[in-house]
């Protein structure tokens, strides 16, 4: 590995259409952005964890909660996704940032660092991989390629739908790459936490494990010799309907 400097920035809010305040429900004994942040401190390649939330009074609470264990925070633009992401990565001079969602509590750690490595070595601006569960993934972006892209939106106020934005090969050096366990490339499973039967899930394994998460290669096989758990966590599609939301660029018009 390079010298570069990699942060991992966890978007999350409070005020979620489907599952209000999900990132407060427990899993096991504490809240889910809670076990997603410490779960991804094990990651080799990075060196800072930021909460990016929004200035609107119900994330106070994650303040409060960030404040109390002190957890990096930062409040920014409610719509604007991207230039709290943006401001983050320039106070902490980041080279690359290493998105993470608030909802996905099994975000993996040893992908995160898979990822970070082929993005370092191939000198990418943006890396992902599908293979593996949904809700264990992450993106690398670099921080230069994203100021780019915001730039470039039409609607800024979209960029919670990141991902649509930044995967443009046709305007940034992408890396989709598969996961080399082939035991983890199971996309069919979802451990990302949008709806309630979602945290019931999810939860499940949380209670299971207690405060020994294993590995997600040990979580794949509890999960696979328990049906009906498996049913649950059968990933449902694309839950969320971007019809309306604008992800172009001022270039495609």
């Amino acid at each position: 590995m390079s010298n570069k400097k990699n942060i991992i920035l966890v978007a999350v809010r409070l005020s979620s259409n489907r599952l209000k305040n999900k990132a407060l429900l427990n899993l096991y004994d504490s809240p889910l952005i809670l076990k997603l942040t410490e779960r991804i401190k094990k990651s080799k390649f990075s060196s800072d964890i930021i909460w990016c939330t929004s200035t609107n009074k119900d994330d106070d609470k994650l303040e409060e909660i960030a404040l109390v264990n002190n957890i990096n925070i930062y409040r920014g633009s409610e719509l604007d996704v991207m230039s709290r992401f943006i401001y983050v990565s320039e106070k902490y001079n980041a080279d690359n940032i290493v998105r993470v969602t608030g909802d996905n509590p099994l975000t993996d750690p040893e992908i995160i660092d898979f990822l970070i490595d082929k993005h370092v070595n191939n000198n990418l601006e943006y890396t992902y991989c599908s293979s593996t569960p949904i809700g264990t993934r992450s993106e690398v972006i670099s921080s230069k390629m994203l100021k780019k892209c915001h730039n470039l939106l039409i609607d800024k106020y979209s960029s919670e739908y990141m991902t649509w934005m930044l995967n443009r090969p046709d305007h940034f050096k992408i890396g989709s790459f598969i996961y080399p366990n082939k035991k983890l490339n199971r996309p069919e499973i979802s451990f990302s936490v949008d709806e309630n039967e979602d945290y019931e899930a999810v939860n499940t394994i949380f209670k299971y494990y207690k405060n020994t998460i294993p590995s997600l290669e040990n979580i794949i096989d509890f999960v696979d010799k328990n049906p009906i758990l498996l049913s649950k966590l059968m990933n449902k599609k694309n839950k969320k309907k971007i019809d309306k939301i604008n992800v172009k660029f001022k270039t495609d018009l």
